[in-house]
């Protein structure tokens, strides 16, 4: 008897799972083959970047970067989107994760609305970095110096022009320390490509609600060498005592970790160079 009412309730659970069961692994929607490379995440973990080169209710025939062909049945398919990157001799060069900024400051791109990024400039002075919507960023930071994090500061930007090649933003960077609010607004355009391109800035510096009449200029570049290689430069003409500011090196790509290194260094009233710089990044949304 008992081992009868066993058997009929194993064959109840087993109705009642097996639907739900195949509805969990119903297939994700395919897009039609293209020349867009695409992640792709299957059901036993796996990752490939590839082509999407044929879709029957059997299988998707996918190509990978190398040239390597493979068929997988729907169901095995987890997820896929857009790669954010592209081909080069049969290597996919990951789109720049930090490419809203230089060394320290911005360019005139912008984060994707719910994408962000945390870091550290030179170890001590951790920040973050939020798209509120794909023109609108806020940014913030502090000094972790003996426990205290004065003064801290708060970036918001604006972009106003965006096209493949030209990025312009306007924005501020507020410092906030025992109830002084100093800083700088601005405007920065940037001229190139995510693997090449110039950025140029003009700001004016403030102090509660004066505004100086002198004018800070910025000039920046970025050039990709490799895969995995950028050179970075930022440079400054400043007012009154530190005439200007300059620095290079390079950044070290991954698909969301950055690390910068580099010198900068100054010129005017006995300073010069040069002084390491080391940052990192890691970026979250994409």
């Amino acid at each position: 008897m008992f081992r009868t009412f066993f058997l009929a309730a194993s064959v109840l659970v087993a109705t009642a799972v097996l639907p739900v069961r195949a509805y969990a692994q119903t297939p994700v929607e395919i897009p039609a083959p293209s020349e867009t490379v695409y992640e792709i995440w299957f059901a036993d973990g796996s990752t490939i970047l590839g082509y999407i080169a044929g879709v029957t209710e059997e299988l998707v025939i996918f190509i990978t970067v190398g040239g390597g062909r493979l068929e997988i049945a729907p169901l095995q398919i987890k997820r896929l989107r857009p790669a954010r990157g592209k081909v080069v001799h049969d290597k996919f060069w990951t789109e720049d994760p930090g490419s809203t900024r230089l060394f320290f400051t911005s360019t005139g791109r912008s984060l994707s609305r719910g994408e962000a990024y945390i870091g550290s400039y030179v170890v001590i002075l951790p920040f973050a970095a939020y798209g509120i919507t794909d023109r609108v960023t806020i940014a913030a930071g502090a000094p972790v110096l003996f426990g205290e994090f004065e003064p801290f500061y708060i970036a918001p930007k604006v972009q106003v022009i965006s096209f493949p090649t030209v990025q312009v933003s306007l924005g501020t960077i507020a410092f906030f320390y025992d109830a002084e609010v100093v800083g700088l607004v601005y405007q920065v355009g940037t001229f190139g490509d995510m693997d090449k391109a110039l950025s140029a800035g003009l700001g004016f510096f403030y102090s509660g609600d004066e505004v100086t009449n002198d004018a800070a200029f910025m000039v920046g570049g970025e050039f990709r060498i490799s895969r995995r290689i950028k050179l970075i430069t930022e440079n400054y003409h400043l007012p009154e005592a530190v005439d200007g500011v300059f620095s290079g090196g390079i950044r070290i790509m991954f698909a969301r970790f950055n690390a910068e290194v580099g010198a900068i260094g100054a010129t005017g009233d006995g300073l010069g160079c040069c002084l390491p710089l080391l940052n990192i990044s890691y970026a979250f949304g994409r």
